[in-house]
């Protein structure tokens, strides 16, 4: 990394001799990026011709080149013609191996512009500690929170190696192992299995609720049905994963009767401050590049997948397997589901992250994000409301819940920023089409993050 040329010199006040009235005074030396459009996740509408002043890793003014003083002295970097938007907030990652490959998935995220991650329910206790360190501003590194790991029902989803409570009172003190390893969330996953019965009791999921509530952690559900979502809200849960259209267990990827959520639950969300990190991703994946192997020809594509996932979708037999199969229509009309899933919950003014499962085989890191982005404009979302998804949405869902000092481009935020040759506001997939990435006010160098095929 390049880092930037700063000085530690804070802002003070210059009194004018004009009836006591005070004028601020820019102390020299900083960075200023100036030039470009600027998307700052606000929701604003986009400046054409900004100005960015970045000190100490910390953004001190972003506005318009009229409103905003560049500092004598500053670095000046012109990116006319260029476009700015936040670094990327994905909220569905689960890390993967030993210190050196999550370190791999670390640089892959970076060259892709994710800047900040939440890892969702798969880190060892070891694995917690690595992840703490990148979230207090190790080098080479995103933000990383993480919920450690997840709770299911005995030889329930994703139950092996897992905390599997059977009572309450074990819960409690699970979720008590877990916040005292210093974790941000707890997570768990209330999903439908092929034997019923092996779904995480009611009883259960109110007492991991509570006690992460009690103990300072945010309390985060995978769900797939809308019963289950009431009675977690009902419990003070408000971050779910995943939707209440079923996507897995018994009758995964066939169309569902009433894929809609009820009103009364779209309320019931909106009143309680509810948000939906949907992850269509993970869904669409098991056909997409079975379907279109056009686009595993992208070089840095091929470096962010999974090496068994891509050997596998090399080969022309395990492909035809997959889009010849009985079922292939009406898993992608259950994928239609989701997608209208995602654009009622916007429309009614529920609070919709973006995350995309990165971690599991068929979902690459960093690239994803950008694909997830793109599902969701296919969603009927806008190009702003996804990168808004993507960015500062998702910064206010990590602790202290609303508070982040990150996701948006805005003064005294972190200068986490992504810079784009091409405007994603005319096409989402410009996204991609990346010229350099900032981390805390320093410059990434992209060249040898992606790991070797």
């Amino acid at each position: 990394m390049k880092r930037l040329h700063t000085l530690a010199l804070g802002l003070a006040l210059l009194l004018t001799s004009c009836g006591g009235s005070t004028t601020p005074v820019v102390e020299p030396g900083g960075l200023a990026v100036v030039g470009a459009q600027l998307i700052d996740g606000t929701g604003s509408d986009p400046i054409s011709d900004s100005v960015v002043v970045i000190r100490n890793g910390r953004i001190e003014s972003a506005g318009t080149r009229d409103a905003i003083a560049i500092p004598t002295g500053a670095e000046i970097v012109d990116l006319t013609g260029k476009t700015i938007i936040p670094g990327l907030v994905n909220l569905h990652v689960h890390y993967r191996g030993s210190p050196e490959e999550i370190e791999s998935q670390f640089r892959t995220q970076l060259y892709y512009g994710v800047t900040t991650a939440r890892s969702i329910g798969s880190d060892s206790p070891e694995s917690v500690a690595f992840l703490l360190e990148a979230n207090a501003g190790r080098p080479g590194a995103p933000r990383t929170y993480t919920a450690g790991l997840g709770f299911s029902h005995p030889n329930g989803f994703n139950a092996s190696g897992r905390n599997a409570p059977t009572t309450e009172e074990e819960a409690r003190a699970l979720v008590r192992d877990q916040v005292d390893l210093g974790v941000h969330f707890i997570k768990m996953w209330v999903n439908e299995v092929a034997e019923p019965g092996l779904k995480i009791t009611p009883e259960i999921r109110a007492a991991i609720v509570d006690e992460a509530i009690l103990n300072g952690a945010i309390p985060v559900a995978h769900i797939d049905d809308e019963a289950d979502g009431r009675q977690l809200v009902e419990a003070g849960l408000r971050d779910f994963l995943h939707s209440t259209v079923l996507t897995f267990g018994p009758g995964a990827g066939v169309p569902v009767e009433n894929p809609e959520p009820s009103q009364e639950f779209l309320e019931m969300c909106l009143e309680n401050g509810v948000s939906f990190t949907p992850t269509l991703s993970i869904v669409q994946n098991r056909w997409h590049f079975a379907e279109q192997p056009g686009l595993l020809d992208d070089p840095d594509l091929r470096a962010a997948f999974n090496p068994d996932a891509l050997a596998r979708l090399d080969d022309p037999a395990n492909r035809a397997t997959v889009v010849e199969a009985p079922e292939f229509e009406e898993r992608k009309a259950a994928f239609r589901q989701l997608q209208d899933f995602v654009k009622t919950i916007h429309d009614a003014g529920i609070k919709v992250a973006l995350g995309n499962d990165a971690g599991t085989p068929n979902v690459p890191f960093g690239w994803g994000m950008h694909h997830e982005m793109a599902l969701y404009v296919d969603s009927g979302l806008t190009p702003m409301q996804a990168i808004i998804a993507a960015t500062a949405t998702g910064a206010g869902q990590m602790p202290p819940v609303g508070e982040a000092d990150f996701g948006t481009v805005e003064a005294g935020k972190a200068a986490d920023l992504v810079v784009l040759n091409s405007d994603p506001l005319v096409d989402i997939q410009n996204t991609l089409d990346i010229h350099q990435v900032m981390r805390l006010g320093e410059w990434i160098e992209r060249s040898g993050l992606l790991p070797t095929p």
